[in-house]
């Protein structure tokens, strides 16, 4: 017999002794667990009804033998165990994407349900947050003076304006909001109406010193992020009573959001609108070689992911937007109390 033979002998002679050793330790513990368990039981005796007892003392039932109790169970969606506990099948797994966009979709509703301006959460490339804090500290101080309150484009507003002109010193211009542009204290919002067949659109500061009150008439949304098209729609769209009383929206309940589709004008147009992939406009008289036409001229599917187009309008930091998000909180105690104070 060679020298490797040999040690290959020895090899399988050590790994038997340590599987009979290991076997001899776990009937060692078997046994020790066991009598434990015996002991607990028989201490405990009175808390444990005597059916459980007999249960658990009984000897194990063969395959072939099945107990009595058996025949008579239930077909149920929860199997019954021996000891008479139910198992209920395990949850299903949940992925990590899945599990990613319900906290993503639980954010955006708190969000919704927890109104903050806009032009508070500038896009995070190509800004200072030092000149972005001071001028959001200007932003609470005049909301602190001037109630503005929530709304979107789609939204019908009537905003007085001191003026010097005028018979009583202020002006007042009723108009649906057709853009919302700008960060900060250069943010701005544009109204439009139609008089005696004139379109006619002012643009507004939201932080101008000179407005005296703003008001909603009506808040909804619109499904495109403008509503400049309007300057092509029939004027039925874009006329509003100087005179609307205003429409009062229950508190709890979501934004409606607007979306009929606006008929246009025949050309010519100030702008292709058909080339801007907007939802709320109706195109159904524009020809199929112009919409062909116009398909070509939509934004590609990789230049909507290309990152040097998406830094100058990309989103704050999560860090960031909850520092924000503290200061509104801030300001809206302090508003809360000063409200408090005056109606004391």
């Amino acid at each position: 017999m060679g020298r490797a033979q040999l040690q290959l002998l020895n090899i399988v002679r050590n790994l038997s002794v340590c599987t009979s050793q290991s076997q001899a330790y776990f009937r060692e513990w078997s046994s020790f667990v066991g009598r434990n368990l015996r002991h607990i039981s028989t201490d405990k005796g009175s808390d444990i009804p005597d059916g459980d007892l007999e249960s658990k003392s009984s000897p194990p039932t063969t395959q072939n033998e099945t107990p009595a109790s058996q025949d008579r169970l239930e077909p149920t969606d929860a199997s019954i165990t021996s000891t008479g506990e139910t198992s209920t099948p395990p949850a299903p797994r949940i992925s990590l994407d899945l599990l990613r966009r319900r906290t993503a979709q639980r954010k955006d509703q708190e969000l919704a349900e927890k109104y903050i301006s806009p032009e508070f959460f500038p896009p995070m490339g190509r800004r200072s947050r030092l000149l972005d804090y001071l001028e959001r500290q200007d932003c609470f101080k005049r909301r602190m003076v001037l109630r503005i309150p929530e709304f979107y484009v789609g939204s019908i507003m009537a905003v007085t304006l001191a003026d010097p002109h005028a018979t009583g010193k202020t002006s007042r211009f009723v108009g649906i909001c057709v853009e919302r542009k700008n960060f900060g204290l250069g943010a701005s919002f544009k109204l439009r109406n139609v008089i005696d067949g004139q379109g006619l659109e002012i643009l507004y500061d939201l932080y101008n010193p000179l407005i005296q009150k703003l008001e909603v008439l009506k808040l909804e949304k619109s499904v495109d992020p403008h509503l400049l098209y309007l300057r092509d729609a029939l004027p039925e769209y874009s006329t509003i009573d100087p005179e609307m009383l205003p429409v009062p929206h229950p508190s709890g309940r979501p934004v409606p959001v607007n979306d009929n589709k606006v008929k246009m004008k025949p050309k010519p147009w100030h702008r292709r609108w058909e080339r801007y992939e907007l939802k709320g406009l109706d195109l159904s008289e524009v020809d199929e070689e112009k919409m062909k036409v116009a398909e070509k001229h939509f934004l590609p599917e990789y230049k909507k992911m290309d990152l040097l187009m998406m830094y100058p309008k990309y989103p704050l930091t999560e860090k960031e937007r909850m520092r924000i998000e503290r200061e509104w909180e801030v300001h809206e105690n302090e508003l809360r109390k000063k409200t408090d104070q005056g109606g004391t």
